[in-house]
């Protein structure tokens, strides 16, 4: 599965975890916050997937922090799921 995000139209919080929620087809009770997305990143996804963040730095000027420590989570999971779970940030 092939999934590509654009930073311009990740505008906030809300508005990223929608977005994941949708792409990866998470769960109704997902919780729309970093622990849910470790949650479901690492047990509720089918893989394997190569998530592509374009225009990462328009995120991470209209998210601050919240920008890398999303991309963080998503980077620990290509470690945890090697080969499974690729991460590409333009």
């Amino acid at each position: 599965m092939k999934i590509v995000l654009d930073g311009s139209t990740i505008t906030d919080r809300e508005k990223l975890h929608s977005i994941l929620k949708s792409e990866f087809n998470f769960p109704d009770y997902y919780g729309n916050n970093l622990d849910a997305l470790w949650d479901c990143l690492t047990g509720d996804i089918k893989l394997p997937v190569t998530l592509e963040w374009k225009n990462f730095d328009i995120s991470r000027n209209l998210l601050g922090d919240y920008a890398d420590k999303t991309l963080n989570i998503l980077l620990k999971t290509s470690e945890l799921l090697k080969g499974k779970f690729d991460v590409e940030v333009f």
